[in-house]
């Protein structure tokens, strides 16, 4: 019977690949916008619930939360690392983790920060840098692969992404993080100090909080930093601290003199996410009227088949073949058809995915094509049922009026 089938679409090429197009649209699209969707809305408040402030110099609080978290966009600008180290000495406040910005390697971030910002990482191959030393760096995993780096090998940044102006001192790789399938994988990370001695900022006397050393400048002022991430004892005190350094005016020991803002990321990222939904309906109304429209043209082409069917079945009942069998092959001949197409749906909306990658870095997010939702599978398990609907209704409408069975 299974041979017969395959042997009965092979004659009906067009119509059968004019149904699996439209399972493959229909079903790969629904499939693609969801795990999208879904995966950017995870990625982008994964790391925000981390932190309970964020303090960096005015300007754009988006701009500030995803630089910080995401690695996107440039930093909003520099502080004073003195802003540091006077939340270092609050009491209301429990971590205090430095972020800058600069340069990059073979196109990759540089980040300056201490092994606290990589505290909810795994390293999977090496080991953490030393904060209490220099040029060390820890990669992302994806860094790692596409610059074919290994535990030992020293690399070289630069301050464009031309690589004409690279810097002469090397950096070590001691560690490689944990694929995380997120930004983190796109990333170089290194001690704070690290960036402050490559940017000729002069020599750092250390300094201590909570068993980790920080750099801390002593003989100049110029030590700075893009943000600084903050965690308090208690949502009260984030509260208290946002209202204290949002607009809040430090003056250097040189004269300088720059503005702070203060955000709390969570509410920073609920109103990207905010203005992103209103997009994300809209294309799953889009996909909905795809499916809808899909599924006609499913049903239609179906039904005209097994319509031209007609002088075969009555070809088949006078040689003697039962009606339930003849019900059987065509159920079974939809039902390869409807499979196969699913399975085509769903490997095409990972080959979509890892071409909408590029785009979706760009958000701080990293899609994992190995992910998959139990919607995913609920989407394609309904178009497949959509697929073979119109052949067990239509054999049902052709046994009733046969009264000869097997």
């Amino acid at each position: 019977m299974l041979k017969f089938a395959l042997k009965n679409m092979a004659i009906k090429k067009v119509q059968i690949i004019l149904v699996v197009l439209s399972i493959v649209i229909s079903a790969g699209i629904g499939v693609l916008a969801f795990n999208v969707a879904t995966q950017v809305d995870e990625g982008i408040t994964s790391n925000a619930g981390y932190y309970s402030a964020i303090i960096g110099p005015a300007g754009s609080n988006t701009q500030l939360a995803m630089n910080t978290m995401y690695f996107t966009d440039k930093p909003v600008g520099t502080i004073p690392y003195s802003v540091v180290s006077a939340l270092q000495q609050d009491q209301r406040v429990t971590s205090v983790i430095p972020f800058a910005m600069a340069d990059n390697y073979n196109g990759y971030g540089v980040v300056g920060t201490t092994p606290a910002y990589l505290a909810k990482k795994t390293v999977a191959e090496g080991e953490m840098f030393d904060p209490t030393a220099t040029m060390q760096a820890v990669v992302g995993a994806n860094v790692a692969r596409y610059s074919d780096l290994k535990v030992g090998d020293v690399i070289y940044t630069s301050h464009s992404a031309s690589g004409t102006d690279t810097h002469a001192q090397g950096i070590t790789v001691v560690g490689i993080l944990e694929q995380s399938h997120s930004s983190f994988d796109n990333v170089v990370f290194t001690q704070i100090r690290t960036l402050w001695e490559m940017h000729d900022h002069g020599d750092h006397e250390e300094g201590e909080h909570e068993g980790e050393h920080e750099g801390e400048h002593e003989g100049e002022s110029h030590a700075t930093v893009c943000s600084i991430l903050v965690n308090t004892k208690n949502p009260g005190f984030a509260m208290q601290l946002v209202q204290e350094y949002d607009g809040k005016i430090i003056t250097s020991r040189d004269g300088d003199s720059c503005t702070l803002q203060a955000i709390e990321p969570m509410s920073v990222v609920r109103d990207v996410l905010n203005d992103t939904d209103d997009t994300k309906y809209i294309v799953f109304v889009l996909c909905a009227v795809i499916l809808v429209m899909n599924i006609m043209i499913i049903s239609i082409i179906t039904l005209l088949n097994m319509y031209h069917s007609a002088k075969e079945i009555a070809l088949m009942r006078l040689i003697g073949i039962g009606m339930n069998k003849i019900n059987l092959l065509y159920i079974i001949q939809n039902g390869l058809m409807g499979f196969v197409s699913v399975l085509l749906a769903f490997g095409v909306s990972r080959l979509c995915m890892s071409l909408m990658n590029d785009y979706v870095e760009s958000m701080g997010v990293v899609l994992n094509m190995a992910k998959v939702y139990p919607m995913e599978l609920i989407i394609l398990l309904a178009v497949f049922i959509i697929s073979v609907l119109p052949t067990v209704i239509w054999t049902f409408f052709m046994s009733r009026k046969d009264s000869i069975s097997d």
